[in-house]
């Protein structure tokens, strides 16, 4: 019987030939991003190698490595060394990818009067505030969302907005974010102090101009970026 001529290597070439299934990532996710995807076919498979998605946002493998290794895109090593990552985490990262910049801007106390003020002025630079009624939501928001800075609300007579800034300051997760202190129409002596003692970014009076809080919120997160 003849035996059909097989070139060296042409059956390991093709068992080892890519699926095509695992590009299929959703094409809205990505051109969100701006990224076109290659066409998508079956949908069983649901993973990505890193080439995969280097040759989808235009990067290198090593690159999309990089990532990995940082815990910024959760992965799956597999038995032969080589990383596959989930689409759905693919996805999410696209999303996170695209919230780059925007900020959380944790404010404490929201019936103070000039409360709508601050939430303007920090969503005129394209950041989110998040207020708090009170300060043991205040400290758990805090730890949900790890802001890039505290606006704490000075009410008269009122000691607890100091021990939430000294709870901040206590804590190894937020000690070393930023605090900006809003006072009614006279600041004392002695509330500069405390801001101060508390290393305070700034303390600012009522009413609000909102154009210096708008800068001085700015200038307090670019510091921190």
């Amino acid at each position: 019987m003849n035996k059909k001529t097989v070139p060296v290597g042409a059956e390991k070439r093709k068992r080892g030939r890519p699926s095509e299934a695992h590009r299929d990532v959703v094409s809205e996710q990505a051109a969100a991003y701006g990224i076109t995807l290659p066409l998508l076919t079956e949908k069983d498979e649901r993973f990505l190698s890193p080439n995969d998605i280097g040759v989808i946002l235009n990067v290198t493998g090593e690159a999309v490595k990089q990532w990995i290794y940082r815990r910024k895109l959760p992965a799956i090593k597999l038995a032969n060394g080589y990383w596959k990552v989930k689409v759905t985490d693919f996805e999410n990262f696209l999303k996170a990818r695209t919230e780059i910049g925007r900020r959380h801007v944790l404010i404490t106390d929201g019936g103070q009067v000039g409360t709508v003020e601050i939430c303007k002025a920090i969503e005129a630079l394209g950041h989110q505030p998040v207020i708090a009624n009170n300060y043991s939501d205040a400290l758990l928001k805090a730890l949900d969302h790890f802001p890039a800075m505290f606006i704490i609300c000075i009410a008269p007579n009122d000691s607890e907005c100091w021990k939430f800034a000294e709870k901040i300051r206590g804590n190894k997760s937020l000690r070393n974010f930023p605090i900006l202190f809003i006072g009614g129409n006279q600041i004392t002596d002695a509330d500069t102090d405390r801001a101060v003692s508390f290393y305070a970014q700034g303390i600012l009076a009522r009413p609000l101009n909102v154009e210096m809080l708008t800068k001085e919120i700015e200038q307090i997160i670019q510091r921190t970026m």
